[in-house]
């Protein structure tokens, strides 16, 4: 959805102004206060620019979620690090290879360059403006131009696709060579909002959804009935199933682009 400050600017204002803000006088309207809140931040910004904006590709990184960041990746790493080694012991090379891919890619990730998941487009905090946070609370936020990719964590490893209109999760599934989505039964789907559900992806529970341009899908690892015979090592279909349920929750506080436009951060603490 593409709005402007023209069809935003009459009713968010209303919003915004009603409440304590009546009771100003007509001297003290006349110097607005800087913004404070994310809401009032982007109306200062479409009124400085003026511009067509893709809310969908909207971000903002609040500074507890910033906070836990660093350790979630570690932990991630660590956890997939157990399976390579598991998975080179028990002479799988196609799924130590896939797996030491994606610890390597979570490593070379800054993990700070992220968002926390959910809404922060002007239009639905405008409607829900109990849910506007204060800038001070935020450590970034921004917007991202619309990428032309999907990204697919898969155990052929990372790799970004080429987006198109009308783009399915089945269609993509069909692109990847067979490896990559060998046993697996399910994808977990991360859309560019930081949503994230987990689909069927094998003949017997196929489930359709499009992709949207910046979405990320992680081919989830088989439960411990596949794994047992191709992971030796104790625990291991534990670890299995913590980095489905981690690693698709990691990939949701990524930027659903790579040329963003950052407003700077909320003030100190």
């Amino acid at each position: 959805m593409v709005v402007t400050a023209a069809s935003l600017k009459g009713w968010l204002a209303a919003a915004l102004l009603a409440g304590p803000l009546l009771a100003a006088s007509a001297a003290q309207a006349q110097v607005p206060a800087p913004p404070s809140t994310l809401a009032e931040a982007w109306m200062a910004q479409l009124e400085r620019e003026n511009a067509p904006v893709a809310w969908s590709h909207s971000v903002a990184l609040r500074r507890d979620s910033a906070a836990r960041l660093p350790e979630r990746r570690a932990r991630l790493v660590e956890e997939l690090t157990t399976l390579v080694v598991s998975a080179r012991v028990a002479g799988k090379a196609p799924l130590a290879a896939g797996l030491s891919a994606w610890a390597e890619t979570l490593a070379a990730d800054d993990p700070l360059a992220g968002r926390t998941p959910g809404r922060f487009d002007l239009p639905w905090l405008g409607a829900n403006l109990r849910h506007d946070p204060p800038l001070a609370a935020l450590a970034d936020w921004g917007l991202c131009a619309v990428p032309d990719w999907v990204e697919v964590w898969s155990l052929a490893g990372v790799t970004r696709l080429p987006w198109r209109p009308g783009l399915s999760l089945t269609q993509l599934m069909s692109e990847l060579p067979r490896e990559a989505r060998a046993r697996a039964d399910h994808a977990a789907v991360i859309d560019p909002l930081g949503q994230v559900r987990q689909l069927g992806i094998a003949a017997w529970n196929r489930e359709e959804s499009s992709l949207a341009p910046g979405s990320r899908v992680m081919v989830q690892l088989p439960g411990a009935q596949g794994l047992s015979g191709a992971l030796p090592f104790p625990g291991t279909t534990v670890e299995s199933d913590l980095i489905n349920e981690r690693l698709p929750a990691y990939l949701a506080t990524r930027l659903p682009g790579d040329d963003c436009t950052l407003q700077g951060k909320g003030e100190d603490e």
